[in-house]
């Protein structure tokens, strides 16, 4: 049985090909939200069609998305005032499964190194998927790359996403069993995305795409408005649309950059994941921050400028369409001088991670289809599962 603990939308998205397939083959699982972003959580799971009841242990901040560091004390003293009774309706469902109990944590968030924690403690084993990933520099990115040094210590099952990643896993000795999925899941992902899927009113001609959100760029005003300064200039020859975070527009507002916004340099709403892939399908290029639109301009071949100090992930850097500025602003306004040149064609398809993830899952004994093994206690686990979602 799959105890599968997720909290923001970056981990569901890259989780659910691996969800989506355990359902349609009737494979038992627990799912559970830290609600770092409550807002957005059951959105995403309905459109990626996951109907699997989950478990919420938080309301987010005040039934909110966290969306600065104050934010996080609230959200963690509500995660700690409900944890025992968790741990005993995780520990219930998992004495009851049919199959090995295991906890399955995904990326680098604190729901990450929570959800790893939670596992060792209940003495169960804990799966990692994207492990393996890092930049060599505890501080930057802050605080993911500490995140995944932590759940590596945890983690007994690592699923790298590719070889350079899971060389990282063997030279750290980390402890368990290191799994090459071959690529990130992200590019099973965007397979379930369904083509019609923009909603937007985009301009009559070709056009860039901005989103950044990262508060080691929104926390310093000055960097901040030396990029938008020059995203701004850029969109005197080509519109430009500017993804609204909240967090940005917060800090746009707080810093009085409003002045750079007009009907070249246009703010659009943050997208749903469906709706933010078909905006990034009819994009030119785009600009980000994201370590996760860096994997899927890289799956897509789309020229992408990551505007970072450093970055723990490999793809689309070493002749592929993914530009690091290191946060130098002439880096930024090359880029944008000439995107194209960026541009790559799409790779032959491989394996699919989500299904190298599920197969060796069930090789291990933690996974299995429906009717495939007897069930003398289902009963009991349908029961130990209704009492945890009312937790």
């Amino acid at each position: 049985m799959l105890v599968v603990i997720f909290g923001t939308t970056g981990e569901l998205i890259k989780l659910a090909p691996v969800l989506r397939r355990l359902e349609q083959d009737g494979d038992r699982m627990l799912l559970v939200s830290t609600n770092q972003q409550v807002e957005q959580i059951p959105t995403m799971l309905r459109d990626f069609g996951i109907v699997t009841p989950v478990l919420m242990l938080t309301n987010g901040c005040h039934g909110r998305d966290l969306e600065k560091l104050t934010d996080v004390p609230l959200w963690l003293a509500s995660m700690l005032r409900r944890a025992p009774r968790v741990l005993r309706r995780v520990s219930r469902a998992a004495e009851a499964a049919a199959t090995r109990p295991l906890v399955l944590v995904h990326g680098d968030t604190m729901t990450t190194v929570l959800g790893a924690m939670i596992g060792r403690l209940l003495r169960l084993p804990v799966a990692h998927v994207e492990a393996g990933l890092r930049s060599g520099d505890w501080r930057n990115p802050f605080p993911e790359e500490l995140d995944r040094l932590i759940t590596s210590k945890f983690a007994t099952l690592h699923y790298a996403p590719g070889a350079w990643a899971a060389e990282n896993l063997r030279r750290a000795r980390a402890s368990g069993a290191i799994i090459d999925t071959t690529a990130n899941t992200v590019r099973d992902a965007l397979a379930l995305v369904p083509e019609a899927s923009e909603s937007l009113d985009l301009p009559g001609e070709p056009f860039g795409l901005v989103s950044i959100h990262r508060f080691e760029l929104l926390g310093d005003a000055a960097r901040l408005e030396q990029v938008i300064a020059a995203v701004h200039r850029a969109s005197r020859t080509q519109p430009i649309l500017f993804i609204d975070h909240p967090v940005t527009a917060a800090a746009i507002e707080a810093a009085g950059l409003d002045r750079y916004f007009d009907a070249q340099l246009r703010r659009v709403p943050r997208q749903r994941y469906f709706q933010f892939v078909g905006l990034l399908k009819a994009a030119r290029y785009l600009v980000t921050d994201s370590g996760g639109s860096q994997e899927e301009c890289t799956a897509l071949g789309i020229p992408c400028l990551v505007h970072r100090l450093a970055t723990e992930r490999q793809d689309g850097l070493d002749g592929g369409p993914v530009v690091l500025s290191r946060m130098r602003i002439e880096v930024l306004e090359q880029f944008l001088a000439d995107p194209e040149q960026h541009r790559r064609a799409l790779g032959a398809d491989r394996r699919s991670p989500s299904d190298v993830i599920i197969e060796d899952l069930r090789r291990r004994g933690f996974s299995a289809p429906a009717g495939s093994i007897p069930d003398p206690g289902g009963a009991g686990l349908a029961a130990s599962r209704a009492s945890a979602l009312r937790a």
